[in-house]
């Protein structure tokens, strides 16, 4: 899979996300290649296995603005259900919410691990 390939599956608006790389091609996607190793991405997958729910909203909460950032609309949006629920102190909707955003953070870290 090319990285083309990859920003067309995961980015359903590649131009805004470029812009927010001032258009440069090049930075965008060594920060992509970069993405699945972040520490980031560990942490989240860590903590959503606890029920310490300000980890979680910590770990969460950063990884919804780097998704955002990247325009990974379907983790940014699974990252919202369960940060705007445990702002809520709604912990069983967060408690549902997780599965989402580990499924959403397995789909960008697998495509983006087969870029070549």
């Amino acid at each position: 899979m090319t990285i083309a390939d990859a920003i067309q599956k995961l980015i359903p608006k590649p131009q805004e996300t470029l812009d927010r790389f001032s258009g440069n091609q090049e930075f965008l996607e060594m920060f992509l290649k970069k993405f699945p190793e972040d520490d980031t991405v560990g942490a989240v997958r860590a903590s959503c296995k606890t029920e310490d729910w300000q980890k979680i909203l910590a770990d969460v909460h950063t990884l919804k603005g780097t998704s955002g950032n990247f325009g990974f609309e379907a983790l940014f949006n699974a990252c919202s259900v369960v940060v705007t629920a445990i702002r809520a102190e709604d912990y069983a909707a967060a408690k549902a919410g997780l599965p989402g955003v580990l499924s959403e953070l397995d789909n960008v870290c697998d495509t983006l691990a087969k870029v070549e």
